[in-house]
């Protein structure tokens, strides 16, 4: 039997990818349903250690589509680390099949913690259903992958990853707006539940509009003292809401309860204690207290190299993170040095198109500007741009963001038509999306009132 030929490069990515994950991870490779997923996941486990990969092929359990770890588990080998779920779309047998949908939703937490990789093989056009019709599992997905044959790059590109991820995204966002609307009870658990789904989206994909963003925080607010869970995934989580808004204090009081509950679950040197961590250190660098931003990063980095690795991308967010903080002290040569760390380990795990890789390239770019290097600023702006624009489109807040620091590099080189023409591309997205009041459009405005006047004096 012929099988298919795939890529060298594209089998190492993916190798790469899962064999760096540590405890239980789901990934969603999204193949070209001309693909024989069996194959691809015969490829990939040969680059495992004997034993330590297993192939299933995926058929469904029973009537009732029961996917409860108990079911699973006397499918597989004991030992293995990663197991892959080859032609996972076939065990629904009809997309209309509202149960396999249910059962797929309600199966999430009894999954999650397992000591296996799970890779769910499957066409794009099955991921989109389940985006749309078991939102829960979907958003349980901690990393997306996909896989087209080589001498496709057609084919690749219309089953590009990041823009499925994107994608999906919005659709988790429009499935859980709808879902409020059509509720019967706004002061329900229910309605609490839906609200914080959508602010921690938003708070990630960030495409409401401000005054469509405020109305869901105005009800998430009235009911947060009702329904508050205090696990500390959802006190983290509503640290994270309140830092998107920039209400700094309500953001580190959240997470300060959060590492409480972290710390006494599952100790200190656990990666749910690391990213709490890590997001303290974010907090007090935005507040512009950078020793205590140090501090809470290095905290991180230590646990996170211990329990990951040093090409972990938890390892490059922290890596990240800390040269976030040196370059708001000025401390260029450092900010570089740590931002080129972090953007080795995104290229190389999350590939060159990939948004974590272009907010390291931004950062890079805008540390540039700050030495005065406006070649280089342009150059690494100009790959984050791509990117944001293949990935958010031409009307969201980050790629908004890059064209304001486009702006400025024209700004400082005092060629000011250019200035005003990328200024004025950013101040319409921001006015759009993030509202008038909000400080990145009255940042930008201000941008343009100065330049003006600029050119209007004698």
């Amino acid at each position: 039997m012929m099988y298919p030929h795939y890529d060298e490069t594209e089998l190492e990515r993916l190798y790469k990818r899962l064999s760096l994950q540590q405890g239980s991870a789901f990934f969603c490779v999204i193949a070209d349903p001309s693909l024989d997923h069996r194959e691809l996941a015969n490829q990939l486990c040969k680059r495992f250690l004997s034993g330590e990969a297993e192939v299933v092929e995926f058929k469904g359990i029973g009537n009732d589509w029961l996917y409860s770890s108990r079911a699973l588990r006397p499918m597989f080998k004991e030992g293995a680390r990663v197991v892959f779920l080859a032609n996972f779309h076939l065990a629904s047998r009809n997309m209309e099949d509202v149960a396999f949908f249910q059962a797929l939703n309600q199966s999430r937490d009894a999954l999650a913690d397992w000591p296996v990789v799970l890779v769910f093989m499957m066409p794009l056009y099955f991921r989109k259903q389940i985006a749309r019709k078991a939102p829960d599992f979907n958003s349980f997905f901690r990393f997306k992958a996909e896989f087209a044959g080589s001498g496709q790059k057609s084919t690749a590109q219309k089953y590009d990853a990041i823009n499925i991820y994107s994608e999906s995204n919005r659709e988790l966002l429009d499935y859980y707006r709808e879902k409020y609307d059509q509720l019967t009870d706004y002061d329900s658990v229910q309605a609490f539940d839906i609200l914080y789904k959508i602010l921690r989206l938003n708070s990630n994909v960030r495409i409401l509009a401000a005054v469509e963003n405020n109305r869901f925080f105005v009800e998430f607010s009235r009911l947060l003292p009702l329904y508050q869970e205090l696990s500390d995934n959802s006190a983290h989580g509503i640290a994270m809401i309140y830092h998107s808004r920039g209400d700094y204090s309500e953001a580190m009081e959240w997470l300060e309860k959060a590492l409480s509950i972290s710390e006494s679950m599952h100790g200190k040197e656990h990666p749910n204690t690391t990213n709490i961590y890590n997001n303290i250190g974010i907090v007090y660098g935005d507040k512009g207290d950078y020793n205590k931003a140090l501090e809470w990063c290095y905290k991180a980095l230590s646990i996170s190299e211990n329990v990951h690795n040093k090409e972990h991308p938890n390892t490059a967010a922290i890596y990240h993170n800390i040269g976030r903080v040196y370059e708001g002290q000025g401390e260029y040569d450092k900010a570089l040095e740590w931002y080129y760390k972090a953007l080795s380990i995104s290229e190389n795990v999350h590939g060159k198109e990939h948004p974590n890789t272009a907010d390291t390239y931004n950062n890079i770019g805008r540390v540039n500007a700050s030495q005065g290097d406006y070649d280089k600023a342009l150059e690494r702006y100009n790959k984050a741009l791509a990117i944001y624009e293949n990935v958010h489109g031409n009307n969201h807040p980050n790629t908004a963001a890059i064209y304001h620091n486009i702006g400025e590099v024209y700004e400082d080189q005092g060629d000011y038509n250019k200035a005003l023409e990328w200024y004025n591309k950013a101040l319409a997205i921001f006015e759009n999306v993030l509202g008038k009041d909000h400080p990145n459009t009255a940042g930008t405005n201000k941008k343009i009132q100065n330049l003006k006047n600029q050119q209007s004096a004698p």
